[in-house]
């Protein structure tokens, strides 16, 4: 597991990741290894190993999916906060970063970043997947209801602004229509009017009770700030050493109705997301209280509620309405997951595409390409000279998106998936996804054993999950 596990566990370079936070020097706990199980738990204690919530098979599973590809994957137990797989790809050898030469090869790659996790610290266009938060939004509202005509002709959502489409373009016209068929067939149109509606402070109010930060400007936006405060964590070394970037909007007086509108459908100002954290929005749907769990990593940790997002009334309505996307007539999944539901494995879901303008790199070293470039004064006096990134704005890299829960009666798992130029979601992100559900309901994570809400599959091995443990131990280098 040493290149599955890197951006998890961390090397002696670099940020500290989860082995330094856990056994470093400080501490005085030096044991020889960290676990990575399946089932039932072990008491820790300061000196002993510690077992984590990481699946090792659905973390190979991760590993093998994103094989060849740049992106990642978050796979978490909604009802608990269980941190089953995250991985992201390129990655590296915990083994190979022990060569300082190599450990500098690596980080100068700047164009397949492997040092970067990219399920919590890479930045994405969301997308049509932000469709889950304005959508979760509308219902916190109370404007769920609500219709809007979508045309060949766009929606304006302001005078001299530029039309708002769906992917067909004036050849794609749904009439008008409500939320739920809004989601099922992924309206732009829709979902930028409703972004309209609910104006800022709505907005603001879903997004902070999902995690994402909403702030007045894009400057405070773009910080980047790290987030470690949304974990369930023992110590605040492993919050940090896990923290993800913080996923934020624009809500301040500057807001336009045509921003408002770009972030309905998930661009615009809504465009700084992570996969960590589109994961969470759509557990917080999947948990059947309506609740967001915080997430954690070490298997003993006792579950512990982010916020009370909505009531488990409007948790099920909005995991019917995923439940269109992968089975509905319409839905933008739903051949992929044809032969999940013909196998009676029912999901929800949302697919996601987003063009992002990325650098040109140089295929040589890995490293953007850059112009010189000169500022003068109006007299032709030299301010100052800089070199400039070139970015491919005739060739913006389209990414896709998928959420997915499953299964959608009772889910146990609520996962994201971002492929990096992969095209459309359905082509390429949410096959991962498929695959990855089908290999959870081979482990036995949909056996259920409690019919309380809110309650099942709260520890694997002790409701659900009843297969023996197994682990698979890194030493300490």
């Amino acid at each position: 597991m040493d290149q599955a596990m890197a951006h998890i566990f961390g090397s002696d370079r670099g940020d500290p990741g989860l082995e330094r936070a856990l056994f470093g020097v400080q501490s005085g706990a030096l044991p020889e290894a960290l676990e990575v199980v399946e089932g039932k738990g072990v008491a820790f204690k300061g000196n002993s190993d510690v077992r984590l919530t990481i699946d090792r098979d659905l973390q190979q599973a991760a590993v093998d999916q994103l094989k060849g590809k740049h992106g990642a994957v978050v796979v978490l137990n909604p009802q608990t906060g269980e941190v089953l797989a995250l991985y992201s790809e390129p990655s590296y050898s915990l083994k190979e970063v022990e060569d300082e030469t190599a450990w500098i090869k690596l980080e100068a790659n700047q164009r397949d970043r492997p040092l970067v996790s990219r399920a919590l610290g890479a930045y994405y266009i969301p997308g049509s997947t932000f469709k889950t938060v304005t959508m979760t939004a509308a219902f916190l509202a109370g404007v769920q209801d609500t219709e809007f005509t979508c045309s060949g002709g766009g929606y304006y959502a302001a005078p001299g602004a530029n039309p708002i489409f769906d992917d067909g373009g004036a050849g794609e016209v749904h009439g008008r229509i409500g939320i739920e068929t809004a989601f099922e067939v992924s309206c732009n149109q829709y979902f930028a009017q409703m972004g309209v509606k609910l104006g800022p402070e709505r907005l603001k109010q879903a997004a902070q009770l999902l995690g994402i930060g909403a702030y007045d400007t894009p400057a405070e936006a773009l910080r980047g700030r790290k987030e470690p405060e949304i974990w369930n964590a023992s110590t605040d070394a492993i919050k940090r050493a896990l923290a993800p970037r913080e996923a934020t909007i624009v809500t301040g007086k500057q807001v336009t109705r045509y921003d408002l509108a770009l972030m309905g459908y998930g661009q615009g100002y809504a465009g700084q997301m992570t996969p960590f954290q589109m994961a969470l929005a759509a557990a917080a749907i999947a948990n059947m209280d309506g609740k967001l769990m915080k997430p954690k990593i070490e298997f003993n940790r006792p579950p512990e509620m982010f916020k009370q997002v909505m009531t488990p009334q409007v948790a099920a309505r909005l995991r019917s309405i995923m439940g269109l996307v992968t089975g509905g007539p319409r839905g933008t999944a739903r051949g992929v997951f044809a032969p999940l539901k013909a196998a009676g494995i029912n999901t929800g879901g949302k697919t996601g595409t987003a063009q992002k303008v990325v650098p040109v790199y140089d295929p040589k070293t890995g490293e953007p390409k850059t112009r010189h470039k000169v500022e003068k004064d109006n007299k032709g006096n030299i301010i100052r000279e800089y070199e400039e990134t070139i970015m491919d704005e005739d060739h913006p890299r389209v990414d896709a998106w998928f959420l997915c829960i499953a299964p959608l009666e009772r889910p146990q798992i609520a996962i994201a998936v971002i492929v990096e130029g992969g095209g459309y979601g359905s082509k390429s992100a949410a096959p991962i996804a498929a695959a990855l559900v089908l290999k959870a309901k081979d482990l036995g994570y949909f056996k259920l054993v409690d019919n309380q809400p809110g309650q099942a599959g709260s520890q694997r091995g002790q409701q659900g999950n009843q297969r023996q443990p197994r682990a698979v131990t890194t030493p300490r280098r």
